[in-house]
């Protein structure tokens, strides 16, 4: 017997399955108890069962006869239906049907009379198949069948689900990240900084988040400059995020410096945002779309930004790369060296792994890496857990420094500070993974 979808035993199919037999001989029984009265001999006058009202007697006439014979094929039919059909308990039938098996059967049906048109488009550019006026007919049906109840009809969306029409995207505009987001979905969550802010803390960050892009005059501006410090700093670190200037962070942060607003841009909705957080969640597909209905689908969306035809994505704001920002450094370096020292034997290098160790990774740790590694970011490895940090300690010291300081997946480049050094990163990175039971 299947108990897979019992709460902890079988007693809910026993259950079910004694009420459905018991019901069947409940209605046997009615039938043959009132089926007691026979029909009259020819020229004898139906008797009454006394009863009368207001002169009105009650005939004791027997059950119809075709309403009788209706009652019982109407019970044989029920019996054969639950013989055949699953109806008691776990009992699969004997021709083994459900609904999910029904359904299957149905699109392996449409698969076999629709999957040539869907593997023809499957091997054009995701432009063209943009461009083409059957794909895109069939993008649209998928699109109703499955996006219209969050984006819309129009695909510009509503208050928390984005517009799809315009060049904003969180998490990538290119059609392989598009048909990524399609396939697996998004999970997204804003932390509630209310607490941590406090009432004049939220005032302050809200008037900054709004200067970064309303004009002068809609503004506080003596706030914004408090806010400003709170995003740059602790206890906030809204940069980790949003980017130093607010340009948002490709999987992590949305721009704020545009006109874009998934949750509203006045300033009740923006301080509500910073006070209660946010979560929203884009299901994944992929269970329900093949490959080809895949690439169908992330062409059509991917046309509703991009009607020219042209892959023109808006491209988020990065930090400067690790290599760009040691050659800065270098550059200014040499610049303030006296010319006297040009000729001078150059000091012996610290060893990276000594470089690292005299910087505190702790402090480094609490001013830019705990808002994502503290909890408060779905997917980032919390600091403490050792099964989030286990299969990535196993890859070793000087991987996990590459990817701290190059960017891997939706972490970016130096957790979105480009200000950080590579020792400082180092550093950090070692106190995190320390905690967490490596012994770097």
């Amino acid at each position: 017997m299947n108990t897979t979808s019992q709460f902890t035993s079988s007693f809910w199919s026993i259950y079910i399955a004694v009420i459905v037999v018991l019901s069947f001989i409940g209605l046997a029984w009615l039938l043959l108890s009132q089926n007691v009265v026979k029909r009259p001999k020819k020229g004898e006058e139906v008797k009454t069962t006394g009863h009368e009202w207001d002169g009105i007697s009650e005939y004791n006439n027997p059950l119809p006869r075709w309403w009788f014979w209706l009652y019982v094929c109407t019970w044989l039919f029920g019996v054969g239906y639950l013989i055949m059909y699953p109806g008691i308990g776990d009992y699969k039938g004997l021709w083994g049907w459900s609904s999910h098996g029904q359904y299957e059967e149905e699109v392996a049906k449409a698969n076999q009379q629709y999957g040539k048109v869907y593997a023809k488009f499957a091997k054009m550019p995701i432009d063209q198949v943009a461009k083409n006026p059957e794909a895109q007919a069939i993008g649209q049906n998928l699109f109703n069948t499955y996006c219209i109840q969050c984006h819309g009809s129009d695909a510009k969306g509503s208050k928390g689900f984005p517009n799809l029409t315009d060049g904003d995207w969180l998490w990538g505009g290119e059609p392989e990240k598009i048909q990524e987001t399609i396939e697996k979905g998004r999970t997204a969550v804003m932390p509630a900084w209310g607490p941590a802010l406090g009432e004049e803390g939220v005032k302050n960050v809200t008037q900054y988040v709004m200067s970064l892009s309303k004009p002068k005059g809609q503004y506080d501006e003596e706030r914004a400059e408090r806010g400003k410090a709170l995003f740059s700093g602790p206890p906030a670190n809204c940069f980790t995020c949003h980017g130093d200037k607010g340009q948002g962070i490709q999987g992590l942060g949305p721009n704020l410096t545009d006109g874009v607003w998934l949750w509203g841009g006045t300033q009740k909705a923006i301080a509500e945002t910073i006070t209660n957080g946010r979560s929203s969640q884009m299901p994944a597909w992929g269970h329900f779309l093949d490959k080809d209905k895949l690439h169908i689908m992330t062409a059509y969306v991917w046309g509703l930004s991009n009607k020219d035809g042209k892959k023109a994505p808006a491209k988020k704001a990065e930090p400067a790369p690790a290599a760009e920002a040691s050659a800065l450094a270098a550059d200014s370096a040499a610049s303030a060296a006296p010319a006297s020292d040009a000729k001078a034997a150059p000091a012996a290098e610290a060893k990276p792994e000594e470089a690292s160790a005299k910087v505190d990774g702790k402090a480094v740790f609490e001013a830019s890496c705990k808002t994502c590694h503290g909890g408060l970011i779905p997917g980032a490895p919390v600091v403490g857990k050792k099964e989030d940090w286990a299969p990535r300690i196993k890859q070793g010291k000087d991987t996990l420094h590459k990817h701290a300081i190059e960017g891997f997946n939706s972490m970016p480049a130096k957790g979105g500070n480009g200000s950080l050094s590579d020792d400082e990163v180092k550093a950090a990175v070692d106190f995190m993974a320390n905690e967490s039971g490596a012994k770097f």
